[in-house]
């Protein structure tokens, strides 16, 4: 288990409007229905407790502005080989690393059966997700505008990138602190 407030908490960069955002890993993009599409983004700088620093970059949706079935994809450059990692109460994680970066793609889990069209764990969201080969996918399955509080509506992703070091596991690191 690790600080999930750490990914929610403390983002004083106002939110940025864009349709990518650079990584070494190629860009970030979105992409609603088959077409890619603007979102909004901010940074914050999070040191690790070893001491190595990094952006974590936090994407949002916000489901009012889209409707039933509206499916979302945050891809990140070509990458087709993104690998489940680990999971806790209220997120999923899922790596890739070549021979120089790792880079993690962490969304807020809404623990919802896609078969069984139902949602497990006592909450309801607008939202169901599911981890994909090239990064995150995000469904809208229920009327976005039913919803009161903000973490029932609002779909945050966060990306994080780090170099390859032979000193510390970098994706056990952000699992550990981050997840």
């Amino acid at each position: 288990m690790g600080i999930t407030s750490t990914l929610y908490d403390e983002y004083y960069n106002k939110e940025i409007v864009s349709n990518k955002l650079e990584t070494p890993f190629g860009e970030v993009t979105m992409i609603k229905s088959g077409q890619k599409i603007p979102f909004e983004y901010t940074t914050k700088k999070y040191c690790f407790r070893n001491g190595i620093s990094a952006d974590i970059f936090r994407l949002k949706i916000d489901t009012r502005n889209h409707k039933i079935n509206d499916d979302f994809e945050i891809r990140i450059g070509n990458i087709n080989e993104f690998e489940y990692y680990d999971s806790d109460e209220n997120t999923v994680m899922q790596k890739f690393q070549n021979n120089k970066f790792c880079i993690a793609v962490i969304g807020f889990d809404s623990y919802y059966d896609f078969i069984a069209d139902k949602f497990y764990g006592g909450y309801d969201f607008s939202f169901g997700v599911k981890e994909t080969s090239y990064g995150i996918k995000y469904k809208i399955v229920r009327e976005p505008s039913t919803f009161k509080n903000s973490f029932e509506y609002i779909i945050y992703t966060w990306i994080v990138f780090l170099p390859l070091s032979d000193e510390y596991d970098v994706v056990n690191m952000i699992d550990i602190e981050l997840v």
